[in-house]
């Protein structure tokens, strides 16, 4: 990453209204943890960016934050939040996902309620899905989980709220320990529209409850291969043992989506040689790269699934159960039972 200055700041400035001529993309990186200043500086000229380079350059940096899990364009992000334009704002909003402060809950929860564009509040709601993992996780203070779940709760109950908005709402709560989401998630199951079907068991998959384990296997068979892939998603969640052998079904299903959500959930669900065999076997006949990456990233998860189901059948300890693990896979191992709360989480 290369060293910012105060002249290379300045000169990025200036590229940065320049529509004339392309944005290097070492300029992105003068960009991240912008200081104070910086901040002031970034958001006078802000207005002065041509639209199409302020919805692209967000653009890229959710890209950006994909491949480098240590840039942070938060500051460029939140002035993005009050741009005119419901693209920058939506744009901004993706941008912001990838941060854990919990400062930008009130805000997400605010445009959720009042932002003009409905695509830019259901953005927001879903990027209160990460907090509400944590609140599963029972890794997010108190006051901001009943918050969440206050306003999301309202949205969800107000029938003249947007669809889209609604259905958001109930994807995020289906990681609500609290609230009685079940009533919700069957609405929306028994709905007419597709679109709340798959809401639902998106829902339903969140909650991790085996109370939805028939849905879940008879939407598997359904017609509708968004409804298929959402099914397998959710036997995943679930870990629906039920499930394995509708699931490699589906490794050869026609649809592309389908067959991958199949196989991530198998590496959910494991099973042994059988599951690792059907996998190689889905792997060798991939259509695509990005299918063949998918069955590769599947086959590396069903090995620590496998390995990890093995070490919890032997009854022992933590810190046994860690010595016994490679070290790259503790964080994720430890996951699984949740780890210590932060004292607060804000900046």
């Amino acid at each position: 990453m290369e060293t910012k200055s105060e002249n290379g700041f300045a000169e990025v400035l200036r590229a940065l209204v320049d529509a004339e001529q392309p944005l290097p993309p070492n300029y992105f990186y003068h960009l991240v943890d912008l200081s104070p200043e910086q901040v002031e500086q970034l958001r006078e000229v802000w207005p002065r960016i041509p639209l199409e380079r302020r919805r692209a350059i967000l653009e890229e940096m959710e890209v950006v934050t994909e491949d480098d899990l240590t840039a942070s364009f938060k500051e460029v992000g939140l002035i993005g939040l009050d741009d005119p334009d419901a693209q920058v704002r939506f744009n901004a909003i993706r941008v912001l996902w990838v941060e854990e402060d919990y400062a930008l809950i009130e805000r997400f929860l605010d445009i959720a309620q009042h932002d003009p564009d409905v695509e830019v509040r259901a953005n927001a709601v879903g990027a209160l899905g990460g907090y509400m993992y944590l609140a599963s996780l029972e890794e997010l203070p108190a006051r901001y989980v009943s918050r969440i779940e206050q306003v999301l709760g309202a949205l969800l109950e107000d029938e003249a709220a947007p669809d889209v908005v609604r259905r958001q709402a109930l994807e995020v709560l289906g990681y609500s320990l609290n609230l009685d989401i079940g009533r919700w998630i069957e609405r929306a199951l028994a709905h007419p529209q597709e679109e709340w079907q798959i809401s639902g068991l998106f829902a339903a998959g969140r909650t991790a409850d085996p109370r939805w384990k028939e849905d879940v296997l008879e939407y598997l068979h359904d017609e509708r291969p968004a409804l298929r892939a959402e099914a397998a998603r959710a036997a995943g969640e679930i870990v629906l043992k039920e499930a394995v052998d509708d699931l490699i079904d589906l490794l050869e299903d026609p649809e592309s989506e389908v067959r991958m959500m199949a196989a991530w959930a198998l590496s959910e669900i494991g099973g042994g040689e059988e599951v690792a065999d059907a996998l190689y076997a889905a792997q060798e006949n991939a259509a695509t790269p990005e299918e063949e990456q998918a069955l590769e990233e599947a086959l590396i998860n069903l090995a620590f699934t496998d390995e990890v189901n093995d070490l919890l059948l032997m009854d022992l300890d933590p810190e046994e159960l860690e010595a016994m693990i490679h070290d790259d896979d503790v964080d994720e191992f430890l996951k699984l039972f949740g780890g210590e709360d932060d004292e607060d989480g804000e900046e």
